[in-house]
């Protein structure tokens, strides 16, 4: 039984490093954010994360 409560399987399929193709990355700003990945940004507060109306 899975944390919701149900039933289901998950099938996971193990790969190989080896077995992977490289694909060229896009950018959306290069070299900072990829094009369809994730992107984590941090940084100390109050250099400009967010931008908040005041």
């Amino acid at each position: 039984m899975t944390a919701n409560g149900s039933n289901d399987t998950v099938t996971l399929e193990i790969i190989r490093a080896s077995e992977v193709t490289p694909r060229e990355v896009k950018w959306l700003w290069y070299p900072y954010i990829p094009f369809g990945k994730i992107t984590l940004l941090q940084g100390d507060p109050g250099d400009g994360k967010n931008r908040r109306k005041i």
